[in-house]
């Protein structure tokens, strides 16, 4: 029996090494391909490590990984290629890969209505790894009236207000739930990595902000849930492990991947509560421009910038949220385009860095 086909573009990074991992333990699964940033050595090894076909660099330039993705023509594309550059390769992917599945936030968080308009156009399937969508997924039926994003609340969620503009990034990046790359945790303690959820939410299910609800939950067991018109609440569960939404993505919809490892429910604690709007204004700022795809590049293109200067230690903590807001004030316009939003992602990066210089 053949193998199904995969290449993963981001094999380095957590979510690859993790879909490595999976696809190692199902066995009826071949990676053709996995690509990387500036990690060679990695990438040799884990090529070795998990029989990867072939390694290859992804630059600033995509006309090679469109070539290999042409040819190749793979029946599953994994895209965990952080930043801006995730969404000219989702699109080619859709193109040439019969399901794909997303990791990387800023696609449908800039982009979302060109990956709906590209998947009109084909079979294929797009299906979300993030630990909420992939709940969510399993959940909706007809009859969903809200929904329900869980968040840890980062690092600092027990931290007094005071104290916020001194927290160095050492103690930002102790995440109390997951083990993530340092942009997503700075994310998750500020919640911006939240707003994504919410507008990557909006465009999967095509349901409105509004109607898109946020608890902070410690436990992190309840990753989503959704309201039904008649009353009835439906609540994922499961310990938090990115390979159970990955294998369930890859094999969808089988189950094909056996953990056997279950919260045990008579000692498990579920607690909820409201989101400060105060301590996270980055995150409250989401519901106000979801419905203006430029904003939206702009948020994302500065909270990239901003986190970069904060882990290097030209900006403070509580500054993130400032260089995103006088960004995102700045911006106007409808793009039209992938080329439109490619200036409008550049032009955000640019004011993001003036604003910083002004700090």
């Amino acid at each position: 029996m053949d193998k199904t086909t995969v290449l993963i573009l981001g094999m380095t990074g957590s979510i690859g090494v993790q879909a490595l991992e999976v696809i190692q333990k199902m066995g009826n699964l071949q990676v053709l391909l996995g690509t990387y940033h500036s990690n060679q050595s990695l990438a040799e090894e884990l090529a070795l490590r998990f029989n990867v076909g072939k390694v290859l660099k992804i630059g600033t330039e995509y006309d090679e990984i469109f070539r290999e993705l042409e040819q190749i023509k793979p029946d599953i594309t994994i895209v965990a290629v952080p930043g801006f550059v995730s969404l000219p390769l989702t699109l080619k992917a859709i193109e040439s890969s019969k399901r794909v599945l997303l990791a990387s936030k800023e696609t449908l968080v800039c982009g979302g209505w060109m990956v709906k308009k590209a998947l009109e156009s084909t079979s294929t399937q797009l299906l979300p790894i993030d630990s909420e969508h992939n709940a969510l997924m399993q959940l909706y039926e007809d009859g969903v009236e809200r929904i329900l994003l869980t968040c840890s609340g980062g690092a600092l969620r027990d931290w007094k207000m005071e104290e916020l503009d001194e927290a160095k990034p050492s103690d930002v990046l102790k995440h109390p739930v997951w083990q993530m790359g340092k942009r997503i945790t700075v994310d998750s303690a500020t919640m911006v990595n939240k707003g994504f959820e919410v507008l990557e939410a909006h465009e999967l299910f095509d349901i409105d902000v509004s109607k898109i609800e946020v608890l902070l939950h410690r436990e992190g067991l309840v990753h989503a849930g959704v309201f039904l018109r008649d009353g009835t609440v439906k609540l994922h569960m499961g310990f938090p492990d990115m390979r159970v939404p990955i294998a369930y993505a890859l094999t969808y919809p089988k189950r094909d991947y056996h953990k056997a490892k279950w919260p045990d429910l008579s000692e498990s604690k579920l607690s909820f509560s409201r989101v400060e709007p105060e301590r996270y204004p980055a995150f409250s700022l989401v519901y106000e421009i979801a419905d203006d795809y430029a904003k939206r590049t702009a948020y994302n293109a500065s909270d990239e910038i901003a986190v970069e200067s904060f882990l290097s230690g030209k900006i403070r903590f509580t500054d993130i949220s400032r260089v995103i807001e006088r960004v995102v004030q700045k911006i106007d316009g409808i793009p039209r385009d992938l080329s439109d939003l490619v200036e409008i992602d550049k032009v955000a990066r640019r004011l993001a860095i003036e604003v910083i210089e002004c700090l």
